[in-house]
């Protein structure tokens, strides 16, 4: 696993601005990250993408948690939304808290969803529902279209927070750091 103390990261065609202060960012993570993002927005033209943390009560050796909140969430959000893909990144990090938290970005069709407030209050209902208490950080939403880098850059800049070195590794050799949808890129276009 590499961890690149560098500002920029090459991706593509281009090189894109990460947040790789302090401890660095692991170019794996960023790679698996930016492929999702990516390949979503190979499917469609526009993406609201989502970012939210998940706080456990207690310490959890495995991520049983989250996959169960993924199940829920997507169960839910496909019977509202009729989504055909759901694109996700999460993070497990711990340093000095009893418990693990989660890092997580949705990344979803754009057409669809414009705002989070109602996506904001599915998420909390089903995390709350398996004990766990949510946070929302400020300008918590991107609406991004293929054409606008600008705005892909905000969004690749803070998703890259989610590849920082700080954080990682304090769990069971089995268990993972992190883990992403595996949508692929559009045959079509």
């Amino acid at each position: 696993m590499y961890l690149s103390h560098s500002r920029l990261f090459r991706f593509g065609e281009h090189d894109w601005l990460v947040n790789a202060k302090g401890s660095g960012c692991y170019t794996h993570m960023l790679k698996k990250m930016l492929s999702q993002l990516f390949n979503m927005l190979s499917h469609h033209h526009k993406l609201h993408v989502l970012r939210f943390d998940l706080h456990q009560p207690t310490y959890q050796a495995d991520n049983k948690r989250i996959t169960k909140f993924n199940r829920n969430l997507f169960k839910r959000l496909q019977r509202i939304y009729k989504f055909k893909r759901i694109g996700y990144c999460w993070v497990r990090e711990q340093e000095k808290a009893p418990a693990p938290h989660y890092h997580y970005v949705l990344i979803l069709d754009g057409s669809k969803v414009r705002y989070p407030h109602k996506l904001l209050l599915i998420i909390s209902e089903v995390w709350s529902n398996m004990s766990g208490s949510f946070y929302v950080p400020e300008h918590c939403y991107y609406n991004v279209n293929r054409h606008d880098f600008t705005r892909l850059a905000k969004v690749i800049y803070r998703i890259s927070y989610f590849a920082k070195g700080r954080g990682k590794g304090i769990r069971p050799p089995q268990t993972k750091d992190y883990s992403t949808s595996r949508i692929t890129l559009c045959d079509e276009r």
